[in-house]
């Protein structure tokens, strides 16, 4: 298992953040690794399941996602399992920091690539794409 963290100072402020990281149909507006639901977006509610498509080092996943910690405008927290029984958990909290937010991103990998011999190189990958990621963030709400 390994964990990926990314941090981002943004301008906008936390509600203007959460109505883009709440509003999983804009996701691949900004989440690099996030291609595409199976289905209608759904709704980020606490309990709720989606299916999405992603890429990890231009491999194709599938990911069954549950959003087990909804608590707006502060903490979007989801856990998920990719077709191969990869576990993954993502959680993502905001803080005001004076009239712009602080994003502190915490990823969870365990099994899969990121537990052999090419998981420094995976652990890498993520790493990136999540700084990609909260960059996007910042330029969407500004």
């Amino acid at each position: 298992m390994r964990t990926v963290e990314a941090h981002a100072a943004l301008t906008a402020g936390p509600d203007r953040v959460w109505e883009c990281l709440a509003d999983p149909s804009r996701w691949n507006e900004w989440l690099t690794l996030h291609k595409s639901w199976k289905g209608e977006p759904p709704a980020a509610v606490e309990g709720r399941g989606a299916t999405a498509t992603a890429t990890a080092m231009n491999m194709p996943i599938t990911i069954d996602w549950t959003f087990e910690e909804v608590d707006a405008p502060h903490t979007l927290g989801m856990s998920g399992t990719t077709r191969a029984g990869v576990k993954l958990r993502l959680t993502i909290l905001l803080a005001a920091r004076g009239a712009g937010t602080q994003v502190d991103v915490d990823a969870t990998v365990d099994g899969g690539m990121i537990d052999g011999p090419m998981g420094a190189v995976f652990k890498k990958s993520l790493t990136s794409a999540l700084d990609k990621s909260l960059k996007k963030l910042g330029d969407l709400t500004r």
